[in-house]
Parts: structure tokens; sequence; C-alpha cells
């Protein structure tokens, strides 16, 4: 039968197939445009678990804030293609939706419920027959404490910061500070102490060696840890709108940052 050229675009915009599947389907379907979904869909849960592991190095982050609650998500895809497309977004805004009406809270997929998992686990597994690549849920979040969303433009990066206090505009620097450098703790007294016990021992052995004077070698390594240290250490990171000050020095007395959370894609 010959193949209707607007059926088969229309095909081929809703579920992202290949183009001879989705002529395949019409042939199929006998020209039925909804019956050529089911089947590729179909086509498609037989091919997925084929597909389970391929990369997903694609993918959106998403936060909302409703209800009283912050929830985010990450979900994962095989190409920016499918990222862009409406459908891929429509698929977190119902994973954000499935969050907020739910009372559990928690910091990562890891330490939600195995039930919430499982069961937006299958949301996703439900939308690959649309969109025809592989997709795994990479993160979740759902917290009810006070904080501040930011989302980068383009979902690939979002950050939240958690703080005591009023000022929302303390807040939103801080959480563009999170997102653009990606610290690694919050303040020094965050980082482990094996960590800082190894890097002492290393930088102690280190200006041993070079000649420095024994009574200055305590005093030159507290500067080279804390200098070693700076880069991950959010209140130590130089400020990314004025290099000469540090986020520790545009933070108020009265405000103080809890802690943060960073969702990435790559």
């Amino acid at each position: 039968m010959g193949i209707d050229i607007n059926l088969l675009k229309q095909l081929r915009e809703a579920t992202f197939a290949p183009l001879k599947d989705c002529k395949d389907a019409l042939v199929e379907a006998g020209g039925s445009l909804e019956k050529a979904q089911e089947i590729l869909k179909e086509k498609w849960v037989l091919k997925a678990g084929k597909k389970a592991d391929r990369e997903t190095n694609e993918g959106i982050v998403k936060w909302l804030q409703e209800n009283e609650k912050i929830v985010g998500v990450k979900v994962l895809c095989e190409t920016d293609f499918v990222a862009k497309n409406e459908w891929f977004h429509a698929l977190a805004d119902e994973i954000l939706a499935k969050l907020v009406a739910q009372d559990a809270t928690f910091n990562s997929k890891d330490e939600a419920p195995a039930e919430l998992v499982a069961e937006l686990e299958e949301t996703v597994k439900a939308a690959v027959g649309s969109l025809w690549e592989n997709i795994q849920l990479g993160d979740i979040i759902s917290t009810k404490d006070n904080g501040y969303v930011y989302n980068h433009p383009g979902n690939k990066v979002a950050s939240i910061v958690f703080f005591d206090g009023s000022d929302t505009d303390i807040a939103k620097e801080v959480a563009l500070q999170v997102a653009a450098m990606n610290p690694v703790y919050l303040d020094f007294d965050a980082v482990p102490s094996d960590i800082i016990s190894k890097m002492e021992e290393d930088f102690r052995q280190e200006l041993i060696e070079s000649g420095k004077p024994e009574n200055m070698v305590e005093q030159i390594l507290k500067r080279k840890l804390a200098k070693a240290l700076a880069e991950d250490v959010l209140l130590e990171q130089e400020y990314i709108r004025d290099g000469s000050k540090k986020i520790k020095n545009i933070i108020p007395e009265w405000f103080t940052v809890t802690s943060y959370t960073r969702l990435s894609v790559k």
C-alpha cells in the first residue's frame, strides 16, 4: 500500500522511531496512525531489554517547589535530540508531580523508599516506547527544608541551597555558585579528617624536604592546606561575580547556609 506522507511525518514526530520502522508500522496498521503507534510501542518494548545497557550520557534535570516541598529529578537518555523533546520533558514533569504527591523525604534515589523508586522506574519504562531510546531514572530528591532552587537554562544542571534566614537574593547567589563551581564540601569543617590528615602529612614532608625552617613549617602548612582545599569548599571559593571575594564574604552574619545539593548531566 502507498504511504501517506503526512501520516508518516506525524508518526515520526510522535514517536521519534527510525523512518523505516515508521513506514513498516503504518503498512502493518493499514494506515491507522493510532494502531501504528501501538505497533511501534510493542516493538520497542521487545527491543528495550537489548538496549538497556546502552550509555545514557544525555538528559535533563528539573526542580519543582510546591505544597511546601522541593523535589528534583534527573532523567537520562542516549541523545541530546531526545533530551530536548517535549515528551521527554513531560516525563520529567510527571515524575516531579509524583514526588510532590508523596510524603517521604530523601536526598537521593538510593535513600528513597524502594516502592517509590520502583513506581517511578515503571513510569520511565512506559515512556521508552514513545521516545525510542534507552531512558533511565538518574536521581530523585524530595525535601521539606527551607531552600532556594536554581535551574540553569538548558536543564543540564540545577542546584538547591538550604539556609537559615530570609534573604532569597543571597540564597540565589550561593545557588548560582553551586551550579557553576560544583563544590565538594560546604566548609572546612565538612572535609573528612582523614583527607585533611593525608594532605597535611604530604605537605609537611614536602616542606621539610624543600629545606623550610622547622619553625615555619606549620605556619606555611596551614596556608597551603587552605589554598589546596579552597576550590572544593563552597564558602572558601572565589565568588563567580567578583574574584576578589570569597563566598563567605558575601554572606551576612544573620544568614547561614546549612547545606546544598546539585544535580547535573555529565
